[in-house]
């Protein structure tokens, strides 16, 4: 059991060291609690929220480390600050705005009710149009995430949330709206070994994001899977339906009811900007937030003199499909890896279907049970070695890592080697393939490929991390302080990089 699970449930009125002081539980989640808080140096009141996995690197607990310190959006939840607090056992906290609120998905299920009592958001008599509260309500609530969006996808690197859906979108007073929930951001070519746990995020990603898988990518790829999400976003808003009800359906991108079919009083320009999010190329889609921004202005004032659209009442459907990939996706919603890779075992073995394997992967990956993965491997050898499916390519990738994790290099290295036939100028197997030469000592070999990443893809925590250890290994501490600097500039209050700085300055190399 993890070291802090149990210990903070329904324990308000709790001081947490020298610097908080627990106020109340807001939020008691599967993977952590959220915490109205006081933080006690100024009496101000914040959220904090405090990961289950507390045992976990502090890496992956971080949760939009990016955001600390910048210029407060007023459509985005500020992050002032995460670390560990050794007077509580080194427990990992991250300090947010405390802002009074419903999330999107709660308003969603009372439908009804809300647009009862919602006063309309925008006067429209300018335009001479007739339009429900309802049309207004909710398009006030989607540009203000639409402006949450593209101000993150601006900055300097370019931000992606990651997992845009109801359950993020905070609503408050005066129905201001503000953006959470930053565990999936991710920086250009950023990989985190996190998974899209929650079937309802799976539902809402593109189909090139939705295996559960970490989301890596270009600053393109990345925009343009968010930009998928608030399609399918909008979708909900105008349909009270997602377009798809599957894992596998969305991954596949099959044919789903166009939006005007569900609700009639849709007008073509609206659906014309849903449509355009949700094509199943990327690069087919609107190419930056701010494109999609302008569409949407222009489609809603069409839209509030078309008709007011007739919103469903609930956003879950009638009759939803179950399948395995269903199961699947709430076995990992709850945390609950073994299940997961049972149910994706059990469709591989009926069926052969590829992708069931890489689901199995994941799921055992991030239950960290290596030895059975290297059975796993074994008992399916020719298919991770000789198959040409992107799905088990993709596979294979995580086999390597997870033979990194267990050190067994020998079949790592087969894995690899047929990863190189078939994909060699990808990513993972270059940084893979840098890992394995540091492992066998191979130093030199083992920089010049993090070099040549480094030059391809500058400024990646993975490959300027791997640098410095191999610089060191080699005892060239000057290239390693170099690229130290690097990392500190992309990490600038990560306590091991800042640890590693202060022992470089007392052996005088930095």
């Amino acid at each position: 059991m993890n070291q802090v699970a149990g210990l903070f449930l329904s324990k308000s009125n709790k001081q947490l060291g020298e610097r908080y002081y627990l106020l109340e539980c807001l939020g008691d989640g599967t993977h952590g609690w959220v915490y109205r808080a006081e933080r006690i140096n100024d009496k101000k009141i914040v959220a904090l929220k405090i990961p289950k996995q507390n045992s976990a690197p502090d890496r992956t607990l971080a949760e939009g480390k990016d955001l600390i310190g910048l210029e407060p959006h007023p459509n985005v939840i500020q992050v002032y600050d995460m670390g560990r607090i050794k007077e509580e056992n080194n427990l990992y906290v991250i300090e947010m705005e405390y802002f009074p609120s419903e999330t999107l998905a709660q308003k969603l299920e009372n439908r009804d009710i809300h647009l009862s009592d919602e006063k309309s958001a925008f006067p429209y008599n300018q335009y001479q149009c007739v339009a429900g509260n309802s049309a207004e309500y909710y398009f006030n609530i989607y540009e203000q995430v639409l402006k949450a969006v593209d101000y993150l996808s601006q900055l300097e690197p370019p931000i992606s949330h990651g997992d845009i859906k109801p359950h993020n979108i905070l609503v408050g007073d005066d129905n201001l709206v503000k953006l959470t929930d930053f565990g999936s951001s991710a920086l250009p070519l950023e990989f985190y070994v996190k998974t899209r746990e929650n079937g309802g995020t799976v539902l809402y990603s593109a189909p090139e994001f939705c295996d559960c898988a970490s989301r890596k990518g270009t600053t393109e790829q990345l925009i343009a899977g968010d930009i998928y999400s608030l399609g399918v976003l909008l979708y909900q808003l105008m349909t009270g339906r997602l377009p798809h009800s599957t894992q596998v359906d969305v991954r596949k991108h099959a044919p789903f009811a166009k939006p005007s079919e569900l609700n009639s009083s849709i007008c073509p320009e609206i659906e014309a900007v849903i449509l355009k999010c949700l094509d199943k190329q990327p690069n087919e889609r609107y190419l930056s937030v701010t494109q999609l921004s302008q569409a949407f202005q222009q489609a809603k004032v069409r839209q509030l003199c078309y008709a007011a659209p007739k919103l469903a009442n609930t956003p879950h459907q009638t009759g939803i499909k179950t399948d395995w990939s269903s199961s699947l996706t709430e076995a990992l919603s709850e945390g609950d890896y073994k299940a997961a890779a049972k149910i994706a075992n059990n469709e591989f073995k009926h069926n052969q279907n590829s992708y069931a394997l890489l689901m199995q992967c994941h799921a055992i990956y991030q239950d960290e049970r290596w030895k059975e993965f290297e059975r796993l491997i074994i008992d399916n050898k020719d298919t991770f070695l000789i198959s040409e499916d992107t799905d088990i390519a993709t596979a294979r990738i995580v086999a390597i890592k997870a033979m990194l994790k267990w050190r067994n290099i020998d079949l790592a290295q087969d894995l690899l080697s047929v990863a190189k036939q078939h994909t060699p100028d990808d990513f993972d197997v270059t940084l893979c393939s840098a890992s394995l030469l540091g492992l066998n000592a191979k130093y030199p070999g083992a920089r010049k490929e993090l070099e040549e990443l480094n030059r391809a893809f500058p400024r990646q925590h993975r490959i300027l991390s791997r640098l410095i250890q191999v610089c060191e290994q080699l005892r060239d501490y000057s290239a390693s302080a170099g690229y130290l600097r690097v990392l500190l500039k992309v990490a600038k209050s990560d306590e091991k990089l800042l640890q590693k700085r202060a022992q470089y300055e007392r052996l005088g190399v930095w």
